[in-house]
C-alpha cells in the first residue's frame, strides 16, 4: 500500500495531541472542545439517532 502524506500528517498530529494529553481520552475531548470555543466558528450538533433493534444495520 502506498503511503499517503496527508494521512501520515493527520496521524502525526493526532499522536501529538494524544501525547500532550497523556493519552487520556477525556482530556483530549476537553482540549478539542476548548479549541472549538476559541475558534469563534459555529458548530452544529445533531442529537443521537436511536436505532431500532429490529432494523438491519449494515
Amino acid at each position: 500500500m502506498k503511503n499517503d502524506p496527508i494521512v501520515a500528517e493527520v496521524r502525526a498530529i493526532r499522536d501529538e495531541l494524544a501525547a500532550q494529553c497523556g493519552y487520556d481520552i477525556k482530556e483530549i475531548f476537553r482540549k478539542l472542545r476548548e479549541q472549538q470555543a476559541k475558534s469563534g466558528l459555529k458548530y452544529v450538533r445533531y442529537p443521537a439517532r436511536r436505532v431500532n433493534p429490529t432494523e438491519d444495520v449494515r
